[in-house]
């Protein structure tokens, strides 16, 4: 194996490294690690002109490790073509819109200082009809204000989900069939395991504020992520809400 065989082996572990730990770590890591991928990348190209590496083994080996470099730094590239005023097109567009995200992170942030529980499903492919048709229907945009107030305790929705369909509060007081997986630890609360039921059984995302810590978490494909960041919050969103 040549020198250039392992640069590019070692580029696709770090990237594959890099995508995993993308909502696992504080948002200075993660860009760390990106920034360390783009300089390899780069040092492997200056090596592809300097050692006139074969045609076919730069297709082979570089066309798929550059897309993988690109889905890392997606959001600095289309950052970069925004500011050449260069629009967006569909494939590209994040479902939500950056002031919702705005308006979601300043709600949950309030909400976690406050150590008020809360339960925000988005909706994705799989309709969330079922759990809308029994909640209190809302119908209005997303702003921080209006969320937070929902949730707040002694209102009539506090203790069920609001759902939010393409930017917009559908409803609040929704509720669903909580997890019956025996591994969950038993000092989570109903929110936790009804979150982690509804990812069970839909595409949806739920993000959850406890009450007793005011800690966020996620719950995504059958999956609860405890106690995250902020900066890890909105990667959730940017990663699984994006068309």
């Amino acid at each position: 194996m040549s020198n250039f065989d392992i640069l590019v082996y070692n580029i696709y572990l770090l990237s594959i490294f890099t995508l995993l730990i993308k909502t696992k770590t504080v948002i200075q890591i993660y860009r760390l690690f990106k920034l360390l991928n783009v300089a390899l990348f780069i040092y492997l190209i200056v090596i592809v002109f300097q050692d006139s590496v074969h045609v076919i083994d730069i297709l082979i080996k570089g066309i798929p490790l550059l897309l993988l470099i690109g889905v890392i730094v997606q959001s600095e590239v289309l950052l970069i073509l925004s500011k050449l005023g260069l629009k967006r097109n569909s494939l590209f567009s994040n479902t939500l819109e950056d002031n919702i995200k705005i308006e979601l992170i300043k709600s949950i942030d309030h909400l976690s200082g406050k150590k008020i529980g809360a339960l925000i499903t988005f909706e994705k492919n799989t309709s969330m009809d079922e759990y809308i048709s029994s909640a209190f229907k809302i119908m209005a945009p997303l702003n921080s204000e209006l969320l937070s107030s929902i949730f707040y305790p002694n209102t009539p929705l506090h203790d069920g989900a609001v759902i939010i369909r393409k930017n917009q509060i559908v409803c609040a007081g929704a509720y669903y069939p909580p997890t019956e997986r025996l591994d969950v630890p038993k000092q989570l609360g109903s929110r936790h395991r009804a979150a982690i039921g509804i990812s069970e059984i839909s595409d949806s995302l739920t993000i959850i504020v406890s009450e007793e810590s005011g800690n966020i978490s996620v719950s995504v494909d059958g999956y609860l992520d405890l106690d995250i960041s902020k900066e890890s919050l909105l990667l959730y969103l940017e990663k699984h809400l994006q068309n």
